[in-house]
């Protein structure tokens, strides 16, 4: 191959993962809105958490999820290095266990700072998609530059 081959195709596989990445942002971000919404919504009791709009929570976790593991994948092909992406995952990690485990795993843990379950899950949700973004933007910042023969 020549220089001049590698380099478009390096600028190919670069303009697909910004796109991909990008695409899981917003996949993300649209999932950390509308949880944050219904959360919001059921919390200030405008909903009953048997109406209809309450299913909300479950998509907005599908789409949450799904950009999580996007943005992730987006950045292990982007060449971000693990160390970065293990320090991210035990954010992720602390995240996930103020967001999805019980309240009273948070108080017998130590950890429940004498708040209600709700503000774990707002504390968790916050801490995952402050990973994401991170992740998202090393995995374009690597992406560029491997775009200009920086690495």
């Amino acid at each position: 191959m020549t220089a001049l081959s590698e380099q478009s195709d390096s600028s190919v596989v670069g303009r697909q993962l910004r796109k991909y990445g990008i695409a899981g942002l917003a996949v993300h971000l649209a999932g950390f809105a509308l949880g944050v919404f219904s959360i919001a919504t059921v919390m200030s009791e405008a909903i009953g958490f048997e109406s209809g709009i309450a299913v909300l929570t479950t998509f907005a976790d599908m789409l949450y999820g799904l950009g999580l593991v996007v943005a992730i994948a987006v950045a292990a092909r982007a060449g971000v290095p693990i160390k970065y992406l293990v320090v991210a995952g035990a954010v992720i990690g602390v995240g996930l266990f103020y967001k999805s485990a019980p309240h009273e795993f948070h108080i017998a843990a130590g950890m429940g700072f004498g708040l209600p379950h709700n503000g774990h899950v707002v504390i968790g949700t916050i801490l995952i998609t402050v990973s994401v973004a991170a992740i998202a933007g090393m995995s374009f910042a690597y992406t560029r530059s491997r775009r200009l023969g920086d690495r």
